[in-house]
């Protein structure tokens, strides 16, 4: 994933900036044209409508039918059920040669898109019209991407569902009680609950997972898709322990997620992270003895500087995982649940770090490292640490290299990026446009008038 600058917006330019773009979508919205909806023919005949699957490289919708007047378009809607900022609706238009009898397909390659993680529920439907000029739109359908080399099965309790095909019934049953025990936690550390049913996808090694999802590194060993409410995990059989505490590790991630699902904001990484520590219990003695080290030693890292991503160095990176779980627990016992959960809510409003702390602490990101230093005995932060650091590199789900599962892979974290920034898609360009054209209009004006003038004042 691709990292983003950070980029702070005060309150009124927040607000500026949804009104300016409430107001150009209702603008286009009535700039847009009228169509009439025609009838639909009532003669069309649907033979064949599915979805073919070769996982994890392509998906192909394929579709039969037929009608009293010939078929001269065809288009196929699809997407994916996900937490978006608006409608995302794709659309194909398969060849086909018009008939009153038509077959046609579409392939999705996800080789050239990118994959959607195991478990995404695709959803397509069809829109064909006659050349009387009937369409008939030709329901939804959805279907399930996974693999079928697995047998998989399923467990389900509350808002949580594993999914596993390796260890058996026991196995999918102790995963499943460690997961709502997690879930439990949570709530009591931050007041924060999941969003629909999660689903867990427990896959029998590192290498079976990264089989399923295309391109990602290859020291991925789980990952948590909460615009999906995906997580998946390589966990071998055997070690049920590490797995329970990234079950854990991951469920504060898609929690945190759903809540402060926003398109202008990311939450910061030592938030993020140090959370996700929290709800598996901590790094351990070993990780805390190498927190204390760099405590003595004076090498621990200005909490700003945690904010857009961890270093890619492994042990540098495991000592920012270490930190911002030390950080956020003193956070927590300095307040309670009822304020984690307002901080966070702030933070998907769109505040910064900085106004959220200061609004509920009474003190911003340096105020906060201030304290937490003088709370473990720490150097106090020199003033020249606190300039804005370089461009963030990603920053995984689960931790990298040395903090390993016991496993025969030393690789075991995760992709998902947690940038500080603000995203802008393609909707957002595109209105923006608008609101530059439409502005632009009089200046146009008046300098036409301007030179009309000018030309005449010559004569």
């Amino acid at each position: 994933m691709k990292n983003h600058p950070v980029l702070h917006r005060s309150t009124h330019s927040r607000i500026g900036l949804a009104l300016a773009i409430s107001g150009a979508a209702a603008l286009l919205a009535i700039l847009a044209p009228i169509l009439p909806v025609q009838a639909a023919s009532a003669g069309l005949s649907v033979e064949r409508n599915r979805a073919v699957l070769d996982f994890p490289n392509t998906v192909t919708f394929q579709l039969t039918i037929s009608a009293p007047a010939e078929i001269e378009r065809i288009v196929l809607e699809y997407g994916v059920d996900r937490l978006t900022c608006g409608e995302v609706t794709a659309k194909a238009f398969p060849d086909f040669t018009p008939a009153a009898r038509v077959e046609t397909e579409w392939t999705w390659d996800m080789r050239k898109s990118g994959s959607e993680p195991p478990g995404a529920r695709i959803w397509w439907q069809w829109r064909a019209t006659d050349t009387d000029g009937n369409e008939q739109l030709i329901g939804r359908s959805e279907i399930i991407w996974l693999d079928t080399e697995h047998s998989w099965q399923k467990v389900t309790s509350g808002s949580i569902a594993v999914h596993w095909y390796e260890g058996g019934a026991a196995y999918g049953s102790d995963m499943l009680d460690s997961a709502v025990g997690s879930i439990r936690h949570i709530g009591e550390l931050i007041d924060l609950h999941p969003d629909g049913t999660i689903d867990l996808y427990l896959y029998a090694s590192y290498e079976d997972l990264r089989d399923a999802v295309l391109y990602e590194p290859g020291w991925t060993g789980g990952q948590s898709y909460g615009d999906h409410n995906i997580i998946i995990l390589g966990i071998p059989v055997g070690y049920e322990d590490w797995g329970k505490s990234a079950i854990a590790h991951e469920l504060m991630h898609n929690v945190v997620d759903r809540f402060t699902f926003s398109c202008l904001v990311r939450i910061p990484s030592w938030v993020h992270e140090g959370l996700a520590m929290v709800s598996e219990g901590g790094p351990g003695e070993e990780g805390m003895a190498m927190l204390q080290a760099a405590i003595d030693n004076n090498a621990i890292f200005p909490l700003r500087s945690l904010g857009g991503g961890f270093p890619e160095d492994p042990g540098k990176a495991e000592l920012a995982y270490n930190q911002s779980y030390s950080v956020v627990d003193f956070l927590i016992r300095r307040g309670d649940a009822a304020r984690m959960r307002s901080f966070l809510e702030l933070l998907g409003f769109g505040m910064t770090a900085d106004e959220a702390l200061l609004k509920l602490f009474g003190f911003n990101v340096d105020g906060l490292d201030a304290a937490w230093r003088e709370s473990v005995g720490a150097d106090a932060l020199a003033p020249d640490a606190l300039a804005p650091t370089s461009t963030a590199t990603i920053v995984p789900t689960y931790k990298p290299l040395s903090i390993n599962p016991p496993a025969a892979s030393t690789a075991v974290a995760a992709t998902t990026a947690s940038p500080a920034g603000v995203t802008w898609g393609f909707m957002e360009y595109l209105i923006l446009l608008c609101i530059c054209g439409l502005c632009l209009i009089p200046v146009i004006g008046i300098g036409a008038a301007l030179v009309i003038g000018i030309a005449r004042g010559k004569k």
